[in-house]
């Protein structure tokens, strides 16, 4: 008996240290110290990427496909979280990481990535529907950030006045020059930004083709890809400016003296109506606006 007790403290040493040693650590970190007090996205490219990963750093990046409105929105998201956290991320595209050994892993866009000391953490899988909701809103997005990154807190600056928030705006002054469009009576021209990859655009175009054998006396369409080609996307800051829209992604339609802004199951019948009521108008932003 008196043995038994006399390691009954060996045992309970043991237990206890067996308890410091397997027990789970936070999974919690912290991103370099430069990247917290102000809420900032800064754009890289591949190459910086792999020097970033290469200096072992703690950062965080938001893949995106530029003129896509899912990235946009989710940007919008980010930028909300970024705000009210004060953190700065990097942005990268898509098409950068193509050749990259973490392109190899990011399928989808957008995606955004979490790395610690140039190792990465984990990702968010826009095809995955248990990843959606990270998407969505600020909460929802800082719900799973947090799981991993360590967020302080940033003393709050005197708030800036609206005036000096401000930017000047300028309408772009490009000579667009469109050789191929043509103006017909008795029907309109539907102009439509897309981008080469846009699951949503390949929707429209699918539907179009689907009512040109109804409707195809009624309009012409005219399609621009803007992801890839600069002359294109700068075409459409121009139609975009003359229809009095603000543009973040594609596709853009235009429709007469209707414009529209994504992509819509309901915009089927909303195109339609366009189409037949447009038609009989005698307005046509290209030569009557831009041209001009």
């Amino acid at each position: 008996m008196k043995k038994w007790l006399i390691g009954l403290p060996l045992l309970l040493g043991v237990s206890l240290s067996l308890f410091f040693v397997l027990k789970p650590k936070n999974k919690t970190f912290d991103l370099e110290e430069k990247y917290y007090g102000e809420n900032k996205i800064i754009e890289i490219e591949g190459q910086e990427l792999e020097k970033l990963i290469n200096e072992k750093e703690s950062f965080a990046v938001f893949v995106y496909q530029p003129m896509c409105i899912t990235s946009s929105d989710f940007e919008s998201v980010l930028n909300e979280f970024l705000e009210e956290n004060k953190v700065t991320i990097y942005k990268i595209a898509f098409s950068s990481l193509k050749e990259r050994k973490v392109g190899e892993e990011i399928k989808y866009y957008p995606s955004f990535i979490l790395f610690q000391k140039g190792k990465r953490i984990d990702f968010l899988e826009a095809n995955k529907e248990e990843d959606l909701r990270f998407y969505e809103s600020k909460e929802g997005f800082k719900s799973w950030f947090t799981k991993y990154i360590n967020l302080k807190e940033i003393k709050k600056k005197n708030p800036v006045s609206d005036e000096a928030l401000k930017e000047e705006t300028t309408t772009p002054n490009k000579n667009v020059q469109l050789e191929s469009v043509t103006r017909e009576e008795n029907k309109v021209n539907i102009y439509f930004f897309w981008g080469d990859g846009c699951p949503h655009c390949e929707e429209e175009f699918k539907f179009f083709e689907s009512i040109k054998e109804d409707y195809g006396k009624l309009y012409n369409l005219y399609p621009f890809e803007v992801w890839y080609n600069k002359e294109n996307k700068e075409n459409l800051d121009v139609f975009a400016s003359q229809m009095n829209d603000t543009i973040n992604g594609v596709p853009y339609t235009i429709i007469g003296n209707k414009t529209f802004k994504g992509f819509k199951e309901s915009y089927k019948e909303e195109w339609i109506k366009a189409i037949e009521t447009e038609s009989k108008k005698d307005f046509d932003v290209y030569f009557d606006k831009i041209k001009k």
